[in-house]
Formats: C-alpha cells, structure tokens, sequence
C-alpha cells in the first residue's frame, strides 16, 4: 500500500491556505558544540496563528468543504493545539465546532479552545480515546470529523511547512521534528525530501510517548500500554498506518528525549530567545542538546520549534518532568 502524495499537492495547499497563515520568521543562533561553533536554526511555529503548526492543517481542510458541510459544522479530537487550531479557523470561516480532549487536558488547553468558541467535551485518559468518541459522535450527528494526523488534507497542510523551510534555508542539511501522530513529520519530511532527498529529517519522541519509535522498530502499528510523559501534545498511545508510511519511507532517524530533557530546552529557549513554548515546542532542540554528534559537520541544521500554546505565569511550575 502507497500513501504518497504528489508534491504538487504540497504547492496547491500553500496557495490555498496563505491567506490565512503566516510565514513564521526564523531565529539563527550560534550554539557551542564539540567541534566548535555551529550556527543552529530555529522555525518559529509557535508564532503561527493559533500558536502551533495545527492551523496549516486545519485550514486545508477546512477551505475545501462543502457549504453543506460547513453549515453542519466540524469536530475533532485533540491533545490540545489541533483542537486550538480547528476553533481558531472554524471561528474565522464562520463553521460550528466541537472539539473532543482527553480527562487529562490541563484548564489552559481548554480554555485556549473555548476562547474562539468551539464546544469542549472530555473524554478518556489519552487523544486516542477522546478520538474514538469524535469519530463515533460524527457519524451520529453529520459534522464533518477532522483528523489530527491521519488525513490527506491535514498530511498537505503541514507539508506546506517544508517548502517554507527551503525556502528559508537553502543550505539545511539536517532538520529536527517533534512527533506526536506523526503528521507534522510526514508532511514537512515528504514536501522536503522530494525536492531535496539529501537532507537529512530527524524525528523526536518523548521517552514515555514513543508510539512512532516503538511501530518502526515493529515494521508494524503498534499501541502503546500507557504514556508517560509531560508532552501531552506529542502523546497518542499510536501513531497511524499512514504516518508510519511517511516515516518508513522520508524520515532517517527518530531520537528519543525525557521530561527533563525538554524542559532544560524550554528554559533555554525563554532566557536566551524570550520564547515561551510548551514541552512538544521544545523537542527538536533537547534532540540537538541530547544528541550533539547529529549535528556535527553540519552546514545549516534547523530546528522546528512546533508550538508555543504555554502558561506563562506557571509554566514551569506546571512541567514537572514525569
């Protein structure tokens, strides 16, 4: 079975959503490193509308609906941010919404989702069960569901974010990415690597979440018995049949980080750069931190900072590494 994407759709998604998204800037930065020096660069997702990379899925897939389907509305079930982000662009193009969380979603998150007025229903102990009950709820009430990660329209929303890399780093030789579902990895890996097959794309899970990590060690899906981690955004019990293709196929390594790990990169990242990010946000740079040999030799090596949908006032008191 094929899942691929012709990267023509990547080039039609961005003309599509542009009007409402940005071209988030990007932060060089020099970090010290064993050889040296390397200028390290980071993509600033969590300046997106919306505050992560969500709402170039969201969009995509919402610009392409019927009016019929818009009238009926959308729903959906989120770790958090594609729930921030699918309020965000049904509010803008008029649609109902309703997004499922799991038990677990901090008040932050759902406040974040209720402020651009979608209804919030909890469900279950992880995205994967509050995604059962939106999909069941879908089909009973004739809201058009849509996936986190596990769709095509969402797939070339996020792939939008690749070309805009290349763009911004003719010379990128290594790129970092968070994975949760693994769509952001599959869309920004696949619009890259057909264009530019020697760059190298690295993933990065949570130690406690490693749904992607465990299903290609297994060449096959595999669920997780249970999640531990403070990455709730980066925390589905398993990945899909679809990004596990993606990576199969356009991914070269994926790198595995602790709690820790990320919140040194979170505070890293506000008193170097004042930029506030959530745990997932920070990822692709604890990678880097963890793991310094992936960068060395390295001409541009990028990090994707994927979401910036923190509390300020405590959001270092609230990341306890788990």
């Amino acid at each position: 079975m094929t899942f691929h994407i012709p990267v023509d759709n990547f080039h039609a998604a961005r003309e599509r959503i542009r009007p409402y998204v940005r071209q988030t800037p990007v932060l060089p930065l020099p970090a010290a490193h064993q050889d040296g020096l390397v200028q390290v660069r980071y993509k600033l997702e969590n300046l997106q509308v919306g505050g992560s990379f969500k709402a170039r899925g969201v969009f995509n897939n919402l610009l392409q609906l019927t009016p019929e389907e818009r009238s009926r509305g959308v729903i959906t079930a989120s770790g958090g941010n594609h729930g921030v982000a699918l309020a965000y662009g049904a509010q803008h193009l008029g649609i109902p919404a309703v997004v499922y969380l799991p038990e677990t979603a901090t008040a932050d998150r759902i406040a974040r989702v209720t402020r651009w007025g979608a209804t919030v229903l909890r469900h279950g102990a992880a995205w994967d069960d509050a995604n059962r009950k939106a999909v069941e709820q879908s089909r009973e009430n004739g809201m058009t569901y849509v996936h986190a990660f596990d769709a095509v329209g969402t797939i070339e929303g996020q792939g939008t974010l690749g070309l805009e890399l290349l763009e911004d780093f003719p010379a990128m030789d290594v790129l970092f990415v968070a994975i949760g579902g693994g769509g952001l990895l599959a869309g920004v890996a696949a619009a890259i690597k057909e264009s530019r097959p020697e760059v190298r794309i690295i993933g990065v899970e949570p130690v406690g979440a490693p749904s992607m990590t465990t299903s290609l060690e297994a060449g096959k899906l595999v669920e997780l018995p249970g999640l531990a981690t403070i990455a709730e955004t980066l925390a589905p019990r398993m990945v899909s049949e679809r990004t596990l293709w993606f990576a199969q196929k356009y991914v070269d390594e994926v790198l595995l980080v602790t709690d820790q790990q990320m919140v040194a990169a979170m505070r890293y990242l506000w008193v170097e750069c004042n930029q506030l990010v959530e745990p997932a946000g920070a990822a692709s740079i604890a990678a880097m931190t963890a793991f310094p040999e992936k960068i060395s030799g390295s001409r541009c090596p990028v990090a994707l900072i994927c979401g910036g949908n923190a509390n300020a006032e405590s959001v270092f008191s609230t990341y306890q590494p788990k």
